[in-house]
């Protein structure tokens, strides 16, 4: 029997498909034993908020619940199929009505799968989980005899003690489990292992007659039939294909065993294109043109996971552990997409950062920028990785367990990065050097040109380019010299002996009063002094600091200040000594004639003591 439908755009519609089967129910259609009502008695019991849960303070009232929910989606939906006919003019697309229909038969199914405790199951899988499961479930019940209303534990028969764990469908391995909601009233839901063991339950009984009125099996309908998603006239072909095609492998149909291995061949080869692209397209390494275009393979990885989804469950319409399966794939890749464009998102900031005009990209500050940048962008991507984990259902304590013991063993294996990483960042902390500044660590001068999480890099003042670890460099005295907020400019002088005192006082005031006089010079830094009367010269010591810490500049300065101090010298009439040596010279004499006074006091002075006396 083929059942005309229109395209459903609402997301997850396509699962309501198996309620076509109670098609046959229009007419007011009695519960099996009083446990269903008709459709407006259920919809006179059932609350009239959307966002009511559905009642499960007893097992009766959590079966009556659960099956007067699926008699109101399936109204829902007939009443919709009835408004969709193409005589509306929406073939393509649904009215205001019929898409309020819709939302109300979904928000019924998704109420039903509120009675089933889905704790068990990944929650990137419980939406499908417990809308199949609900199918299977109706399809179940609809087969076997359930005990008169009666006889079921109500809310009062609970608060009398009855049900106290839960209560087993008699004749039966469906249970209900009671527990307790955050207010600490009872709840009574069908158990994790009912909904397991659904799909084994329906493979015994669906050979049963049903004990409804209608015969067609809803679920067999839903698994084969394509998604409502899907184009209306495709739609009718592919339930119109040969019954071979339709035919029930391995809770699929075969043609949507063919559709899927198509799709999936087709999303191979397009990622296998789109990656080599990647690989034969150089970019440079930095930048934020090259950030930015970084994140584009995982965007473009996370939206064609999203419709490679997509059209597995609205289109081709898997069910079952397949379904999970793909689903389970794809939240996979998804998040590890995502990590990754978390990643490289934090990498595009810093680069923007950096761009800055202020900012170079050699210093101190862009490699604090970056390093902070990834930091944080590691640890958004580890949640992200972790919160998919749990999506999928991966026992996230355990993995933060085994993390911390292989963190220690990984620890003690790389000791040695990590020393240079954390010197790298007291390097950072500390901030003794930067990009460009001129510097003396141990016994080198050199001038920094790269400061990295693992290393420091020093060009040397004969050009060569020294490695420093980061865990030796910032153990090291390191002497900057481009932090200098001055330079020092002491030097001396030797004046000739033959300068007289007056004018020896005379030209240190004035060297004094043109140091203090210039601008270029603190004047409270100035001192001018004679330091020792040497053996060939009158030493005078010369000390001012310089204002300016840029040492080229410094020395053109000093220069144009000793001109000065040579002017001053010169216009007070003495001269600078030199190394110099004074030698006594005397005439042969005749023997016994006595030496001259002058001559022989000289001699006698320069003479030994022991010689003296010659």
């Amino acid at each position: 029997m083929k059942i005309p439908v229109k395209k459903f755009w609402s997301p997850g519609v396509v699962t309501v498909l198996a309620l076509l089967g109670i098609f046959s129910a229009l007419l007011p259609v009695a519960a099996q034993e009083g446990v269903i009502l008709d459709s407006s008695s259920a919809a006179a019991e059932l609350s009239p908020s959307p966002l009511a849960p559905a009642s499960t303070g007893s097992p009766r009232q959590t079966l009556d619940s659960f099956r007067r929910l699926s008699l109101a989606a399936a109204t829902d939906l007939i009443e919709a199929y009835y408004h969709s006919d193409g005589s509306d003019g929406g073939l393509f697309f649904d009215t205001d009505e019929v898409s309020a229909l819709k939302r109300d038969a979904v928000n019924n199914l998704m109420r039903a799968a509120s009675t089933l405790d889905l704790s068990k199951v990944p929650p990137a899988n419980r939406r499908t989980v417990g809308i199949n499961s609900v199918l299977l479930l109706e399809e179940i019940l609809s087969r076997i005899d359930l005990p008169d209303l009666a006889d079921i534990p109500s809310v009062a028969d609970v608060e009398a003690g009855a049900a106290v764990r839960g209560w087993t469908i008699p004749g039966t391995e469906i249970q209900m489990l009671r527990s307790e909601n955050l207010s600490g009233e009872p709840r009574y839901l069908f158990s994790p292992e009912t909904v397991q063991r659904l799909p084994a339950f329906y493979q015994t009984i669906r050979v049963l007659p049903r004990k409804t009125a209608g015969e067609i099996d809803f679920y067999q309908h839903f698994v084969s039939a394509p998604g409502l998603s899907m184009p209306i006239q495709l739609y009718r072909h592919i339930l119109d294909l040969p019954k071979w095609a339709l035919t029930i492998q391995f809770e699929q149909a075969v043609w949507q065993w063919i559709a899927l291995c198509v799709l999936t061949v087709l999303y191979g080869g397009l990622a296998y294109l789109v990656l080599q692209a990647e690989v034969r397209q150089s970019h440079s390494s930095e930048g934020v043109a090259a950030s930015l275009h970084r994140l584009l393979l995982p965007l473009m990885v996370i939206a064609l996971l999203g419709v490679y989804r997509w059209l597995c469950d609205d289109v081709i319409n898997l069910t079952g552990d397949v379904l999970t399966y793909v689903e389970l794939a794809v939240e996979t890749l998804q998040t590890f997409a995502l990590a990754v464009l978390i990643l490289f998102g934090f990498n595009f900031l810093a680069a923007l950062v950096i761009a800055s005009p202020r900012i170079r990209k050699e210093s101190l500050d862009a490699s604090l920028i970056r390093l902070v940048m990834r930091v944080i962008g590691l640890l958004a991507a580890g949640f992200i990785v972790f919160f998919g984990a749990s999506r999928i259902g991966l026992p996230i304590y355990g993995i933060v367990a085994g993390l911390g013991v292989g963190g220690l063993a990984i620890a003690l294996a790389v000791r040695p990065t990590l020393e240079n990483f954390v010197g790298g960042i007291i390097l950072y902390a500390d901030r003794p050097v930067k990009v460009g500044d001129f510097c003396q660590f141990g016994n080198m001068l050199g001038t920094v040109e790269e400061i990295g999480l693992r290393s420091t890099k020093v060009r040397s003042l004969n050009r060569t380019l020294v490695t420093v670890q980061n865990s030796e460099f910032s153990q090291l005295s390191i002497t900057n010299f481009s932090r200098r907020d001055a330079n020092l400019m002491q030097t001396t002088i030797r004046l000739r002996h033959e300068t007289a005192a007056p004018q020896l006082t005379t030209i240190i005031a004035a060297i004094a009063d043109m140091l203090r006089a210039d601008e270029r010079v603190k004047p409270e830094t100035v001192r001018v002094a004679l330091l020792d009367i040497a053996e060939s010269a009158l030493n005078v010591e010369i000390w001012a600091y310089i204002d300016t810490a840029d040492y080229t500049r410094f020395l053109k300065i000093k220069e144009d200040l000793l001109i000065k101090v040579l002017t001053i010298v010169e216009e007070h009439g003495t001269s600078f000594a030199k190394p110099s040596q004074t030698t006594y010279l005397a005439q042969d004499r005749p023997p016994g004639e006595p030496l001259p006074t002058e001559l022989a006091e000289a001699l006698a002075s320069l003479a030994p003591p022991s010689r003296a006396r010659d």
